[in-house]
């Protein structure tokens, strides 16, 4: 099992203040530490390398390499260009900062699927999951031309791909609660009050 995750790193898109939070969400403290500490704890087993994708300096201090973003102020599509850009490796695995149930079985899930298609991504509830996928580094060219096309947004941005969609319904490897996101600070309050504290 081991040898189908070599060869893919994985890069954290950790975009920078959160127009609906008001901070920086990965800097947020949940349970104590910082969101993004949780998530790379459950990414480094799944992956090769963890880096993140930020403009904050602050997430220096984690222990990974951080990147920035190369097109500014476009959203998650920035960061997904930046790790297609950075990456020296066939794919990628991107996660959203903000996914504090997020675990190593899923995410080991999603990269065992994705050996022929340009992007990989779990279906759940009928809705793609495009901050919790696989994406090949033959994408780069076609995704900075969407972009300078004008499309920012990521469900429509994907479908221009060779994309291979994942039903999580009924898989042992997935619950409800992985694609749980914070976008705001309701939803993170929630995220706290779920996972008992």
């Amino acid at each position: 099992m081991e040898e189908e995750i070599k060869g893919i790193d994985g890069y954290i898109l950790a975009g920078g203040k959160s127009s609906r939070m008001g901070t920086d969400k990965g800097l947020l403290s949940f349970h104590g530490e910082p969101l993004v500490s949780g998530i790379i704890k459950q990414i480094s087993p799944a992956v090769q390398e963890v880096f993140i994708v930020s403009n904050n300096a602050e997430y220096n201090k984690f222990g990974c390499d951080v990147i920035p973003d190369m097109i500014h102020d476009i959203g998650p599509a920035g960061g997904i260009h930046a790790a297609l850009l950075h990456t020296d490796k066939p794919q990628v695995f991107v996660l959203s900062c903000d996914m504090p149930f997020v675990t190593p079985e899923a995410i080991k899930y999603i990269i065992q699927q994705s050996t022929h298609s340009q992007i990989t991504l779990p279906l759940h509830k009928g809705k793609i999951q495009p901050l919790f996928g696989v994406y090949s580094k033959n994408c780069l060219l076609k995704w900075r031309q969407i972009i300078e096309e004008g499309i920012f947004k990521l469900q429509e941005m994907v479908t221009h791909f060779d994309l291979l969609k994942i039903n999580t319904e009924n898989n042992d490897s997935f619950n409800d609660s992985v694609f749980t996101n914070v976008n705001d600070k309701d939803s993170f309050e929630k995220a706290l009050k779920t996972s008992g504290s």
